[in-house]
């Protein structure tokens, strides 16, 4: 990662016309207290929060590209892709057998008015 956190939180609030005073604010800071925040490697979770909440937008995930967390995403998301083909993949089977019923049921709905048929004659 190129950017400090401090760094990378700059120029999103930069991107956003917001103000180290109105930042600082945010997270009960005055101007001058916010921009030794921003000179730092690390800032709180919670400052990141309320500063998310300012910017609308998630500053943690300035960490997702970090390892172990970016590792950690990875096996996570290929959980949840593995997780969510074996629920298609039932679907799937279950619209089989939901068809396969279908037909049965048509097929005996024929019979059944094939004898009702045979029964009146």
């Amino acid at each position: 990662m190129n950017n400090s956190i401090g760094e990378y939180l700059r120029l999103k609030l930069r991107s956003r016309n917001i103000s180290n005073k109105e930042a600082g604010a945010s997270i009960g800071l005055s101007e001058s207290a916010f921009e030794k925040v921003l000179m730092q490697d690390d800032i709180y979770a919670s400052r990141l929060v309320k500063l998310s909440e300012l910017l609308k937008e998630n500053l943690l995930e300035y960490y997702y590209k970090i390892e172990p967390i970016k590792s950690l995403i990875l096996v996570e998301k290929n959980e949840h892709k593995s997780a969510l083909r074996n629920l298609s993949d039932k679907i799937e089977l279950q619209k089989q057998v939901i068809d396969s019923k279908e037909e049965l049921l048509m097929t005996q709905r024929k019979y059944i008015l094939e004898l009702e048929t045979r029964l009146k004659k």
